[in-house]
């Protein structure tokens, strides 16, 4: 009866130990997982800080869109009523 029980108890305390390694191994790879998505979020609000950058607007609305900036004498002023 002893010996059942210390088979038991050992099989269990084998198993309770796989499971620790394999939730360990889990953690670790969500760990990797979630420090990969934090350096891709970064990158990209550095990306987006980049394409809503005023001088970058101003150079594509010139360059793709033939916009300019018009002088001063060319601007009117309307009054709403």
């Amino acid at each position: 009866m002893v010996y059942v029980l210390v088979v038991t108890s050992a099989s269990a305390v084998a198993y309770s130990k796989h499971l620790q390694r394999r939730n360990f191994f889990e953690l670790q790879q969500l760990q990797e997982r979630g420090a990969a998505l934090e350096t891709e979020w970064e990158r990209l609000l550095l990306e987006e800080s980049t394409w809503a950058d005023q001088s970058r607007i101003e150079k594509v609305a010139r360059e793709r869109l033939g916009m300019h900036i018009i002088a001063r004498d060319d601007m009117r002023v309307m009054e709403l009523p």
